[in-house]
């Protein structure tokens, strides 16, 4: 769907203008007018009279001119029968702002909304809306909103499900002298036109550097996540989506399905897009000034100027809490700054570079103009607090300046307080310069920024993906015949879910069926001792609930106890599992389907314990190894590369290699309807699968 002509109509009929200066008609029209809208430009009124000094016609037939845009101020009802007019005139862009359709959550109300959607199908129309508050073009002065309040022109453009929310950024935007608007679009209902659609025309829109996206849902998951990508590539996307909880979700039989809610998913996807995500609307308009004025950090090694010792290592603490890095100042920039201030102070030259209370606004400049050099450095934080011989205003002057010399290296001024700093976040605001009166969000934004930043850097693997379908595909038939064989049941047994696992390439714990003490005795001369044994029950999914599994068994007196409690609890003649016991860090890998996204790959920490600390990983299949690096990076589960108490690393290599084999053996077969591997024992080079669920869809 191509919507350059939506947003760049050379004319525009506005059906249901009124002279009541308080309807939308009215108030849209008035927008049009006041917002220098120079191309032709007609009013639908059913009198004829004039409004707003322009003759108005009874209905756009009678125009008698082509016509790009129908903009329907008029009752829902209404609005749908006129559809059928406006495709006689040919035209294929409306904006509907009506509301009272699926949003009521009524019969009548839906039933409306289906007859629009078929209409604007069988015309192939692009409409906007319904239940919208319009659209803002500002390179071509094109307003179709009843704002009150028109932000000036800018490179930010706002898409917004929300019409309140979007009327909160624009009235925000109004207030401020140093962000202007590039493109507004309130989504509404979505009927046709998506966010989908709308990042598809932004991404070669030239007045837009920078997209502002606020969502409560997502339609054509999939679609969005590439778009997404698209875009990213090219520009930042900032997002903030509404619903963060699970409540009222109904609990689900595998790990995987309680571990993963939709929200995580929704994070993941975009993260994989390299999209950042706002947590707030004050962080969403932070972000968003951060990358129109282009203060991105380069990298994570932040370096911090402060005239404030314990502010300093307040800020320290926030910026090691969110993964960045403080730089280490060069030995030849050291020596600099020591033979700078030699004759007047003796100040800390570490970092933070504390450079004392008494610090002037000459101090600052020799300080920052020299560190500004070092070439690791991916932004400088200067921290000022107001003291009794700070010079505030002299300190945001030289800042200014320095801003301005060194575009190449992003500066964040901190300047803390209220009344004494006042003056200065003006004056920094009236230079297009982001300021900030605490240091509490700025590390957490510059992370989230540069962890973008290393999304959009991952070059994609066209060949992993086939990878993993050749080796399931070649064993095709044995899948289909278990799942088939199975198909009545809820999941399968260990045993077969352990082989689907092996044939989709993934090293397995070898699992015996003991039914005898003459099997028992088989398994022991075949893998010797320690070993484990498993309660052997089609019914039971959760084994440890039940004490169905027995670890640490060294002799065969305990292997036959172990086969008999196992066989009471799985009834009679059940006989247990046995494998060989496996030492290593325990974690989980699982694949489920996403109503939006479909399939979402996770992983853990696994064993006994998986549910309880919920600590995962999660991602939209497929994906690459890269990304996959990057998440991991930046999770609690990264201490699993690192040696630790005699435990070996785990090889990141091989578990991704296992989770896109659980991801591509999910994806490719509809009858299963989650899967997790738990525990997955990994032991330097060596990745096991010791028990595994697979639920069946019924």
């Amino acid at each position: 769907m191509s919507l350059n002509r939506f947003f760049h109509p050379r004319s525009v009929a506005i059906v249901g203008v009124s002279d009541n200066p308080k309807k939308v008609g009215h108030l849209v029209a008035r927008n049009m007018i006041d917002q220098g809208y120079s191309k032709e430009l007609y009013f639908v009124h059913p009198s004829g009279k004039t409004i707003l000094g322009k003759k108005t016609f009874p209905d756009i037939k009678s125009i008698g001119k082509s016509i790009d845009l129908v903009v329907l101020a008029v009752p829902a009802a209404i609005a749908v029968s006129y559809l059928d007019t406006v495709h006689e005139v040919g035209c294929s862009n409306v904006v509907m702002f009506a509301a009272g359709f699926g949003e009521t959550n009524t019969k009548e109300g839906d039933i409306l909304e289906k007859d629009l959607f078929d209409k604007a199908r069988n015309y192939n129309l692009s409409l906007l809306g319904p239940n919208c508050i319009g659209c803002i073009n500002t390179a071509t002065q094109f307003n179709a909103t009843f704002f009150n309040t028109i932000p000036p022109k800018g490179n930010i453009s706002i898409v917004s499900q929300s019409g309140a929310l979007g009327s909160a950024m624009l009235d925000y935007f109004a207030a401020k002298t140093h962000l202007g608007l590039s493109h507004f679009v309130s989504l509404g209902n979505k009927s046709v036109i998506d966010e989908s659609d709308v990042l598809s025309y932004l991404l070669t829109d030239t007045a837009t550097t920078v997209i502002g996206l606020y969502l409560e849902d997502v339609c054509r998951g999939s679609e969005f996540q590439t778009t997404l990508q698209a875009v990213c590539k090219r520009k930042p996307v900032v997002i903030l989506k509404a619903g963060r909880t699970n409540e009222g979700s109904k609990a689900a039989m595998s790990h995987t399905g309680s571990m993963v809610g939709d929200d995580e998913v929704f994070s993941s996807a975009i993260r994989q897009a390299g999209a950042v995500r706002a947590e707030s609307f004050a962080e969403f308009q932070m972000i968003l000034a951060l990358y129109s004025l282009g203060a991105v950090p380069t990298n994570r090694n932040m370096l911090v100027l402060s005239n404030a010792g314990g502010m300093g290592v307040l800020l320290t603490d926030e910026i090691v809490k969110q993964k960045l890095n403080l730089v280490t100042v060069s030995e030849s920039t050291t020596e600099k700054l020591k033979k700078e201030f030699e004759d007047t102070k003796k100040i800390t030259i570490h970092n933070p570079i504390d450079l004392l209370g008494d610090a002037s606004a000459f101090d600052y400049q020799k300080a920052i103009e020299l560190t500004m050099k070092e070439k690791d450095i991916g932004g400088v934080i200067v921290l000022l607090t107001p003291q009794a011989n700070t010079e505030i205003m002299d300190t945001a002057y030289v800042l200014q300046k320095i801003y301005h010399l060194f575009q190449f290296k992003p500066l964040y001024p901190i300047f803390m307080g209220k009344k004494s700093v006042s003056e200065a976040h003006t004056y920094f605001e009236k230079h297009g310069i982001a300021s900030f009166r605490y240091f509490a969000a700025l590390p957490q934004v510059l992370s989230k920024m540069i962890e973008a930043q290393e999304m959009i850097k991952q070059k994609s693997d066209e060949t992993i993906n086939a990878e993993f379908s050749i080796q399931i595909a070649s064993h095709a038939p044995d899948i289909e015949t278990v799942l088939i064989e199975q198909a009545s049941q809820a999941f399968l047994n260990q045993y077969d879910a352990l082989k689907l696992l092996e044939w989709s390439g993934i090293l397995i714990a070898k699992t015996y069926h003991a039914t005898s003490v003459d099997d028992l005795r088989t398994v022991v001369s075949q893998e010797g001792f320690p070993l484990v044994a498993k309660i052997a029950s089609d019914k039971i999914t959760h084994k440890t609930e039940v004490k169905g599994v027995i670890t640490g068994i060294t002799v065969m007196e305990e292997l036959q106890n172990a086969f008999d409690t196992l066989e009471l609890l799985g009834g009679k003649r059940s006989g247990c599992y046995v494998q060989k016991e496996y030492s290593g860090h325990e974690l989980i890998v699982g694949a489920k389907k996403d109503t939006t996204f479909d399939t979402v790959v996770m992983i853990g920490i696994g064993g006994v314990y998986a549910e309880l600390l919920k600590e995962t990983i999660q991602f939209v299949y497929p994906f690459m190894y890269q990304q996959f690096l990057a998440v991991l990076k930046n999770s609690k589960l990264n201490s699993f590369t690192k040696e630790f108490r005699g435990q070996s690393p785990i090889d990141t290599k091989k578990l991704y290699d296992v989770a896109m084999r659980v991801g591509t053996l999910f994806h490719r077969y509809p009858q299963i309807a989650e899967i997790d591997i738990n525990p997955l024992i990994t032991s330097g080079h060596v990745m096991i699968a010791v028990d595994a669920r697979v639920i069946c869809r019924k």
